[in-house]
């Protein structure tokens, strides 16, 4: 992570370019704003040039070096960029040092997954998650997309974190709640989002693909879920219906993108679960990425709210 100082000097920094777009200034004079991110913080900044070829030469999701300076613009770090230029065929090594990613490496992530689904007893069931997640195609994706291109786990490994802490807090709900079925509602946990391997593309870029837009991560999910039940002898039906219940279900209302909302007790278990590990890790997040200050975040458009950066002791 960067750690800037107001005037500090940066010569050949190695960033990501999350977004760049031309503006016209209040003097009617253009230039260009840009989103740069190093590892999980995100930078504002400009460059006082509005020539067309830094746009062309500097497409979003590309690596560049930059050489500039940090200002303060009213409270808020901002980093002028005087020079700016295309990382082209970045080597991997590089690439792991810029992007942003989960406190856990992938092996890590890896063995947690399987131990989960070791706990789980019914043996179709089992069988299911363990040919998902040992699927080569699969495994190679799932252990290292994010699960979101900006709001929350929008980094490396994002995806699996995610995952794993909602199957951890709805593995709590069943100790809570003795009635919650532990069998459905841990192998809805571990694949509600198991179509954001195809929703979102790899970094440095972590954006949406077009399926993605098209047919977003729930109907991709029930796809994959339903593609693997299909090669396995007399897979129980009502299982099946029940683990896609709890994914097309896992947002929780229609308005927030599920076509039906949860109707059984381990959707609406999955869905409380998966809501707390998203907006907690939002929140977290806010206050990983902001670079103003004083100890609030600047307004946070997704909650509607700023939010303080230190916890109070006694």
């Amino acid at each position: 992570m960067l750690n800037l100082l107001p005037n500090a000097k940066i010569e050949n920094q190695p960033v990501i370019v999350r977004k760049i777009d031309k503006k016209i200034g209040q003097n009617d004079k253009g230039y260009y704003h840009l989103q740069i991110s190093y590892g999980i913080k995100n930078y504002d900044a400009k460059i006082w040039n509005d020539s067309p070829e830094i746009a062309e030469k500097i497409p979003a999701g590309s690596l560049a070096y930059i050489t500039g300076v940090v200002k303060d613009f009213k409270g808020t770090l901002q980093i002028h960029i005087n020079k700016i230029d295309k990382i082209d065929n970045p080597s991997q090594e590089l690439i792991n040092k810029v992007i942003p990613s989960a406190s856990l490496n992938q092996e890590a992530l890896k063995t947690e997954v399987f131990n989960i689904i070791s706990t789980i007893k019914n043996k179709d069931i089992k069988q299911l998650l363990s040919n998902i997640f040992n699927n080569d195609t699969i495994k190679n994706m799932f252990f290292k997309k994010s699960a979101g291109a900006e709001i929350h786990h929008a980094y490396l490994c994002g995806l699996a974190q995610h995952t794993l802490e909602v199957t951890k807090i709805v593995i709590n709900f069943t100790q809570i709640f003795p009635y919650v079925n532990y069998d459905i509602a841990v192998a809805a946990a571990l694949l509600h989002d198991i179509g954001k391997i195809v929703e979102l593309s790899d970094f440095p870029e972590n954006k949406y693909t077009t399926r993605g837009k098209l047919i977003g991560h729930i109907s991709i999910g029930v796809e994959i879920l339903n593609n693997f039940i299909s090669k396995m002898e007399n897979f129980p039906s009502q299982i099946k219906y029940e683990l896609e219940h709890c994914i097309l279900a896992h947002h929780g209302t229609l308005e927030m993108g599920s076509p039906v909302v949860p109707m059984t007790i381990e959707a609406i278990a999955v869905h409380n679960a998966d809501k707390a590990s998203a907006e907690i890790n939002a929140f977290h997040l806010a206050i990983e990425r902001d670079t103003g200050t004083d100890e609030w975040t600047d307004y946070y458009p997704t909650y509607k709210r700023a939010i303080k950066k230190t916890t109070t002791t006694t």
